[in-house]
């Protein structure tokens, strides 16, 4: 009986971490919108508008993106995982309150022309994905929270949720930055590559 109560207990700690983390991925999301605000001397032309806006949607559609590669490596991480303790809650909030500082990091993209706020900004997604990097260390190699895997899985999982995020960031701005494909073709090229090692180790995940 009392093994049944802790492990229900578990679960619903585990479950309020996921339902708190996904409100914070929602919430960076829709500030994204907020910010953005109808260009001073807009002449009412469908082209000028666009020509005005243009810096501050690329920004937007970038960390749009960048947002929902992280929310959706967060829910595959986690869904690996059985239980939940505090480090992980500690580590969690961690990441989430980076997560938080994404609007800013936008925001300074369209307001402040220089390289500085690039390199904050693709500095920030970066080290959004190796805080997601430590959550999965300690839940599959320390903290023994996630799901029985092979260590090959493990490692696996640990460089697609540290190095993708960054990658997928700064890549998406040299390609907005040069006027080129390259860099959203490499997007392409990597996410096929993860996708058919995801394949091939899922036998060894079963």
């Amino acid at each position: 009986m009392s093994n049944t109560i802790a492990a229900g207990k578990e679960e619903q700690h585990l479950h309020r971490l996921v339902l708190f983390s996904d409100a914070v991925f929602a919430i960076a999301i829709t500030l994204l919108a907020i910010e953005i605000h109808p260009p001073e001397g807009w002449n009412g032309q469908v082209g000028s508008f666009f020509h005005l806006m243009a810096a501050k949607l690329l920004s937007y559609a970038v960390t749009f993106a960048t947002v929902g590669v992280l929310w959706i490596s967060h829910r595959r991480t986690f869904s690996r995982l059985h239980r939940a303790d505090g480090l992980l809650d500690v580590l969690n909030f961690l990441m989430l309150g980076l997560v938080a500082l994404l609007p800013l990091g936008t925001q300074l993209l369209w307001e402040v022309h220089s390289s500085g706020p690039l390199v904050l900004y693709v500095g920030l997604v970066a080290a959004i994905g190796l805080t997601q990097g430590l959550i999965w260390i300690h839940a599959a190699f320390i903290g023994r929270l996630a799901e029985p895997m092979g260590i090959g899985v493990r490692l696996f999982i640990l460089a697609r949720v540290s190095l993708l995020p960054g990658l997928f960031c700064g890549l998406s701005f040299l390609s907005l930055g040069t006027g080129t494909p390259w860099g959203f073709l490499a997007i392409g090229v990597i996410m096929l590559g993860l996708a058919l090692i995801g394949r091939r180790l899922q036998p060894v995940t079963a």
